[in-house]
């Protein structure tokens, strides 16, 4: 059996935590752009995304067992896509893999590039300590459990002109329950496992995983590894305040130069500088607001825009966002930045929501909505 490829390449491998799934997706239609100039180096993606169940071209949706205002409640969110197979769970826990890759020039050979990856996760699966194999007519890795055989891996890949998009999902701690809402990539009579299901305490932290992967990956898919750019750092502010209709949310518009759009309190990090200094900064400049600045359990990354943020590179540039969350009392009074921003509001959750372009922003209200006030505006 043929096995990922001899010819060599240059490859860069992007190292990120959380990408929300739409930015993911951006993310690989950018890349899949960029890689068709075959002087550029293949792109090699490892990622962590929210909770999410993605349809490809042969799943239906009777293939998820519950219904859209049951994944809403739960922070699930669907998205059927152009890759092959069913439906495939995403979330913490897991690792995303996305090979963004040129084939022209002696790889034209996706099945290769299929096998290659599955190679990949049974070597790092031996790294700690699992026996994972294929299942001849079951894409993925698989591992005889004493349940039966139980999917630890998936594959499925998406080809245009011979680039590749999509990829690999290998489980080391997520949600398991999240995949009983589904029926995994159409399979009825077989499980799903994890390594934390395998091992237990022994389950390795998820950075260990993806150097093992990142290493097995360059090695099979005869990879030349070039150095990145590392991506930018930002802040994000959700401002709230207890107001005469419950919870209200500032919203912010910024001027037409800087792309006038309504979102909440953003800015670049300085050298140097930490993000929770940064948020305080951001928000006496923009609004001369004070309030309790609390970090929330988000951090993620996203392609920058060269058109949006007016910017020029010849190699794709990313962005790292961490979010706050501050709350000011009822009676505080805006003192609006006139340079950036023409208007601001105070708005319902669900005003709020309705304004915001980003879906960043979204998830970030919506965390917050989720750890702090409940279910409000949701």
């Amino acid at each position: 059996m043929d096995i990922g490829f001899t010819k060599q390449k240059q490859g860069q491998f992007r190292h990120f935590g959380r990408v929300l799934y739409g930015a993911g997706l951006r993310m690989q239609r950018e890349l899949a752009d960029y890689v068709r100039d075959t002087d550029h180096p293949d792109q090699i993606l490892l990622l962590e995304h929210n909770p999410v169940f993605t349809l490809g071209r042969s799943a239906a949706r009777s293939d998820v067992h519950v219904s859209d205002e049951f994944l809403s409640k739960n922070g699930v969110e669907l998205h059927k896509i152009d890759r092959g197979g069913q439906v495939t769970y995403h979330g913490p826990g897991q690792i995303v893999v996305y090979p963004i890759c040129n084939l022209r020039g002696g790889r034209q050979d996706v099945g290769r590039l299929v096998r290659g990856l599955e190679q990949a996760m049974i070597d790092t699966s031996k790294d700690f300590g699992v026996i994972a194999d294929r299942l001849n007519g079951y894409p993925g890795i698989w591992v005889d459990t004493r349940r039966g055989l139980e999917k630890l891996g998936a594959v499925g890949i998406h080809l245009k002109r011979w680039v590749s998009t999509h990829g690999i999902a290998f489980n080391i701690d997520p949600c398991m329950s999240h995949f009983q809402w589904i029926t995994p990539c159409g399979i009825t009579d077989k499980g799903v496992c994890s390594l934390r299901t395998l091992l237990g305490d022994e389950c390795p932290p998820w950075n260990d995983v993806r150097t093992s992967l990142a290493r097995h990956l360059a090695e099979i898919l005869a990879l030349d590894p070039v150095t990145v750019s590392e991506p930018s750092q930002s802040i994000s502010v959700t401002v709230s305040r207890s107001g005469s209709r419950g919870t209200e949310i500032l919203m912010l518009l910024s001027r037409p130069s800087e792309g006038q759009c309504w979102s909440g309190i953003t800015g670049m990090l300085r050298i140097g500088e930490s993000p929770e200094i940064a948020a305080h900064r951001e928000v006496v400049k923009k609004t001369g607001l004070h309030g309790n600045l609390v970090p929330m359990e988000l951090q993620h990354s996203f392609w920058l825009e060269p058109t949006i943020y007016g910017i020029h590179s010849d190699e794709p540039l990313f962005n790292t966002e961490t979010c706050f969350q501050m709350e000011v009392s009822a009676d505080s009074r805006v003192a609006l930045n006139a340079t950036e921003h023409c208007e601001y509001r105070w708005c319902t959750p669900n005003e709020a929501l309705a304004l915001m372009s980003w879906d960043s922003s979204k998830s970030a209200l919506n965390s917050l909505l989720d750890t702090k006030f409940g279910v409000e505006g949701k």
